[in-house]
């Protein structure tokens, strides 16, 4: 059955149409769900009286009928509006692109709206508003017509339009859809955007525990570290296969096949984000540690000795604040060991964007706040509950005072930046003073101030 049809178009432009009228089926639908749930209700209460095993289900079933008609109904009737619409779309768009012309605009959009006086759904006005680049809206009314066939609605589109200028009507145009609004809601791709990056550096992470577990010897190692170098031999099979053979059923399974072992090689670029971050980590830790860690072996060889909780002191806190203050020098120094140096493959390039990126100051500043944060809130809430301790009562000392001692520093290194304390003047203005005397020529210019003044 036609739900939708243009029927004709009169002499001055105006354009009927008809639209299935579905008001006896929504009736018919909404008595069979109340007859449904009536019944789901009856079943529900003559349990006092009649105990069957059955009648829980049969309930259950009369409840889901009324639902599942429901639904299927409510999809019909959005079917129905949306062909309308775009049936109305269509037949306006000419129109009202003649209608652009005259004012020298372009369409941006067309859509088509119905507002109801009340929750019944009963029509108070139909209309058509179109969008020009210049922000005007034009509006074209719909009319109800009056036909003796009662299986249709009949309406008319008038082809005469007005500036649109009701507040309620212009945001139907102007504002996005619901759809779009949730699709494009921060509340939403933020959630989605984090889950793919925790998934990705996930898999990253587990095939690398995978290959390290798997590790016993060295023919281990080198066994595993050849698969991608024996998978890479099947790229240039691949496209010999897929140029000579034929296009046909047996040699598509063919292609299929060799493209297996390609597939898993492309698969093995997820790994690439977690060894870069991974590699990022070690060779900051390394450049950062390593000056402190041979400082300290150095004034030990030199007869001083350093308590074990003040090395983890040192090593708790140093490194971090040569890693943040130090970061540029830092990261320069990493983007040009091997991993990241090279142009042999086109990831090198984003694997350095990576890690400029992710290694700046301000980055590595919140990560290190945001894990002396999470301790020191378990440790002060495990004291204050039960009088315990995460790590042992020294420990968490010196973690807190290590905490303290970066934020005083990082703090003084921000203050710097506003204080006007600068190295060269202050040598200057020193040797200055060092280096004055009372010769003839200050003389003469104090006492040409005196005069002055």
């Amino acid at each position: 059955m036609i739900k939708t049809k243009i029927v004709h178009t009169n002499n001055n432009g105006d354009i009927e149409y008809k639209v299935l009228n579905d008001t006896d089926y929504f009736i018919k639908a909404i008595g069979w769900c109340l007859v449904f749930l009536l019944a789901c209700l009856f079943c529900f209460f003559i349990q006092k009286w009649v105990v069957s095993p059955f009648l829980n289900t049969i309930s259950c079933i009369f409840a889901l009928c009324a639902i599942a008609l429901f639904g299927f109904m409510y999809r019909r009737s959005s079917l129905l509006g949306k062909e309308e619409a775009s049936l109305v779309t269509d037949a306006i768009h000419f129109i009202a692109e003649q209608d652009a012309i005259q004012r020298n605009q372009e369409i941006v959009d067309i859509k088509f709206c119905s507002d109801t006086l009340d929750s019944y759904g009963t029509i108070d006005e139909e209309y058509v508003l179109v969008l020009l680049s210049d922000k005007t809206i034009l509006k074209y009314p719909i009319e109800q017509l009056n036909r003796e066939d009662k299986q249709y609605n009949y309406k008319l589109i008038k082809k005469g339009f007005s500036e649109c200028t009701n507040k309620t009507q212009i945001q139907k145009i102007l504002r996005p859809t619901l759809r779009y609004r949730i699709m494009n809601s921060p509340a939403l791709i933020t959630p989605i955007t984090w889950i793919i990056i925790i998934g990705i550096l996930a898999i990253g992470a587990v095939v690398m525990f995978l290959f390290l577990t798997n590790i016993h010897d060295a023919y281990d190692a080198i066994a595993l570290l050849s698969i991608p170098f024996w998978l890479l031999t099947f790229i240039p099979i691949d496209r010999y296969i897929d140029k000579t053979l034929p296009k046909n059923r047996v040699c598509n399974i063919i292609r299929f096949i060799l493209s297996i072992p390609v597939f898993i090689l492309k698969l093995g670029n997820l790994v690439m984000p977690f060894l870069t971050i991974m590699l990022t980590l070690i060779l900051m830790f390394a450049f950062s540690f390593l000056p402190i860690f041979f400082i300290v072996i150095g004034i030990e060889l030199l007869g001083y000795n350093i308590t074990l909780n003040a090395k983890l002191f040192i090593f708790l806190t140093l490194p971090f604040i040569i890693a943040s203050q130090g970061s540029i020098f830092i990261r320069n120094i990493i983007l040009r060991q091997v991993p990241f140096r090279g142009n042999d493959h086109h990831y090198q390039l984003f694997m350095r964007e990576l890690v400029k990126f992710l290694y700046t100051k301000e980055n590595l500043n919140f990560i290190i706040y945001a894990g002396y944060f999470f301790f020191l809130t378990v440790s002060t809430l495990k004291t204050l509950q039960t009088g315990g301790t995460i790590l042992g009562r020294e420990i968490d000392l010196i973690v807190a005072k290590s905490f303290l001692v970066y934020i005083a520093c990082t703090s003084m290194f921000d203050r710097k930046k506003f204080s006007n304390i600068e190295g060269g003047t202050l040598l200057t203005l020193f040797l200055k003073i060092l280096l004055a005397s009372d010769d003839e020529i200050w003389r003469q210019k104090r006492k040409s101030h005196k005069l002055d003044d």
